[in-house]
């Protein structure tokens, strides 16, 4: 649906209206009255995360599949060193997965193989090593999020039929 011209300007306009800077020229604003945890914060969000290019596209990103992941980098007396995003097509959150531990939460990334083209479970991360972003429009879709496009995809898909049905037919016209 993203490649329909009509889809991809209303995602990029979501993207560009959830990332109006303010007039200090931020999109964010950190409010607090501790100037340590400002500076803490101010370097994890523009500095490790740099959201000034990349919250537009990781916004675009959920909106479109109504889920976001950042694979956070952490290390001891640092903290949060780098993020990477990953595709909502490898990764699975984890609920109630553990009878002794029904609060527990983690997520598992899917290993793909190019030979066999299939894909087996792969490595486990924990709550806090995965930064999980959904649309909790609706909670028939938890634990995931639901996309923007979730209204339009049956009308999507019935415009596309309908333009193949008119192609057939006039081809065997």
């Amino acid at each position: 649906m993203d490649a329909d011209p009509i889809i991809s300007s209303a995602l990029d306009i979501y993207s560009d209206e959830s990332t109006v800077t303010n007039v200090e020229n931020r999109i964010l604003n950190i409010k607090t009255d501790n100037p340590k945890v400002h500076n803490i914060l101010h370097n994890l969000f523009y500095d490790i995360m740099n959201i000034e290019f990349n919250l537009w596209a990781w916004l675009r990103n959920l909106t479109k599949y109504g889920d976001f992941y950042l694979q956070l980098d952490i290390l001891d007396k640092y903290g949060i060193v780098n993020v990477k995003p990953l595709s909502v097509y490898e990764v699975s959150r984890l609920e109630n997965h553990d009878p002794s531990n029904p609060k527990l939460v983690q997520f598992q990334l899917e290993e793909y193989n190019e030979l066999s083209r299939s894909s087996k479970p792969g490595q486990m991360y924990e709550n806090y090593e995965i930064a999980h972003f959904r649309n909790l429009a609706d909670s028939n879709y938890l634990p995931y999020g639901k996309s923007m496009l979730e209204g339009a995809r049956r009308v999507f898909k019935q415009l596309t039929l309908m333009e193949d049905a008119m192609l057939i037919h006039r081809m065997m016209r």
